[in-house]
């Protein structure tokens, strides 16, 4: 047997004799498939919760005609009917929360205005919201480096605090080698960590094996090698533990949480949107006025955008439904432009954040993950757009209802168009794994001069014995077996 391959044993087996490293592996894998669990809990609650729509539907439209006569005038029992419509989650939604936890899975949408419905969030804890989610997203993007920090920190520079570096560099292989062994055998736990919590995810919740499977596989052990090339780079510059601790937390911390935030800050500052509670607000004040302007101050505008129902007569002496549902969509068609803007930013500020992953690792994951989930900013915005277009659909079928003066029997439920998003699941996003191959590229391209660092250091004498302050110095004192 080689040297080498008997250091490479040695290593090996005081890597499996280290318990707390063992004992915090297996801490992380525990949360990781806890985070699996968890999301697969709340996603089965939403989709009950979905399910549980239509029923709902029905229980309410059967309310309706029991306490209002066939007779009664249809915008009434209309101004009380809400549609159902839903954002269903699929396989991959159960690792990461995304934007699910600010935008909820399903809404009730009624026939008046669209843009003070669409643009209001439900209210929820802010302390829940302040603590954010804890989903696999998190597990890996976040708790997979600080362990891998954790476990190599002192990769190199142990040796040194345990008085064991002259022995080490006595061996007769280079010391980039032995270096590479000791972080190949880290790296090989730390995937293999990885790979069960992803082979559990793809057990629990019925992941299919397909491209995108194969995509996230590879972005995750890039993500791990990628932070074990860092650990090498940083180690090979030959400082303390302690200094590199302090280094890689910091590239972590600017890597995880500064550089996204600055990033996220620069993005907001460089494309500035009118919020969704200022259009809501607008949209308001817009409808309200009608009711101090004269009726053909709002019928005016409405029929020159539906001339179809120009020639409908319209009471201007008294209220009215088709008045009031042509109020609402003069409010909406007032904040019009301002919507279309606010969508425009808001794709803008995703294309920047898709550019800015290009360079910042964690962020290209998540994109990634996001983005198989379908909890991604690109397919928010084409549930809205799905909204938007329903919502026209429901005006197309109940206008003529309303403008011809029909009452309640004359409205079926079960003739009203449903809801279809069909965006719930997107392809992986291959300009993220392409920024985390590349990020992985660049750093790799350091490691031929990192090697010839650690093998020119020059390797140290063999130290004294050291003496007991208490014995003199000739005592020597014992050194522990």
């Amino acid at each position: 047997m080689s040297p080498f391959v008997a250091w490479a044993r040695l290593e090996l087996r005081q890597l499996l004799r280290a318990r707390v490293l063992l004992v915090t592996a297996s801490l992380l894998l525990a949360t990781g498939v806890a985070a699996i669990v968890d999301g697969a809990a709340r996603v089965a609650a939403e989709r009950e919760v979905i399910a549980a729509l239509e029923p709902a539907l029905r229980e309410e439209e059967g309310y309706l005609r029991k306490t209002h006569a066939p007779h009664d005038d249809l915008g009434l029992v209309l101004y009380h009917l809400a549609m159902p419509i839903a954002h269903e989650p699929n396989e991959w939604t159960a690792l990461s929360t995304g934007l699910r936890d600010v935008h909820p899975y399903s809404r009730h949408l009624r026939f008046i205005g669209l843009v003070p419905q669409l643009y209001q969030t439900d209210i929820a804890n802010p302390l829940e919201q302040l603590a954010g989610s804890f989903d696999y997203g998190f597990v890996l993007i976040f708790l997979v480096p600080l362990f891998i920090i954790g476990v190599s920190y002192d990769v190199r520079s142990r040796d040194d605090d345990l008085g064991t570096e002259a022995l080490v560099c006595s061996q007769p292989t280079r010391l980039s080698r032995l270096l590479a062994v000791r972080l190949a055998l880290r790296a090989a736990l730390v995937s293999a960590v990885a790979l069960a919590l992803f082979a559990f995810a793809v057990a629990w919740l019925g992941l299919p094996l397909d491209a995108r499977a194969g995509a996230f596989a590879l972005a995750s052990l890039a993500y791990v090698a990628l932070w074990f090339v860092l650990v090498f780079l940083v180690a090979s510059l030959g400082r303390s533990s302690a200094w590199n601790a302090i280094t890689l937390v910091g590239a972590w911390m600017a890597w995880c949480v500064l550089l996204p935030s600055i990033v996220n800050l620069a993005i907001l500052t460089a494309s500035p949107a009118r919020g969704g509670v200022e259009l809501t607000l607008a949209q308001r004040q817009e409808m309200n006025a009608g009711w101090d302007r004269p009726k053909r101050a709002t019928l005016d505008p409405f029929f020159a955008r539906r001339p179809e129902w120009a020639s409908t007569p319209v009471p201007e002496d008294r209220f009215s439904w088709p008045w009031y549902y042509a109020m609402h969509e003069m409010g909406d068609a007032h904040v019009a432009r301002e919507v279309e803007a606010y969508h425009t930013a808001l794709a803008r500020r995703e294309r920047w954040t898709e550019r800015a992953a290009l360079a910042l690792p964690p962020l290209a994951l998540q994109l990634l993950l996001d983005r198989m989930a379908g909890t991604d900013m690109a397919t928010e915005l084409a549930f809205r757009d799905s909204i938007a277009a329903y919502h026209e659909q429901l005006k197309q079928h109940v206008y003529p209802l309303l403008f011809r003066g029909k009452g309640l029997a004359a409205f079926d439920v079960d003739a009203v168009p449903r809801h279809r998003f069909a965006g719930a699941g997107q392809p992986a996003q291959i300009s993220a794994l392409a920024g985390l191959l590349g990020v992985l590229a660049l750093l790799g391209a350091a490691l031929p001069r990192a090697i010839r660092r650690v093998d020119a250091t020059p390797r140290p004498e063999a130290r004294a014995p050291e003496t007991s302050w208490f014995e003199g110095a000739s005592m020597p004192r014992k050194e522990p077996s």
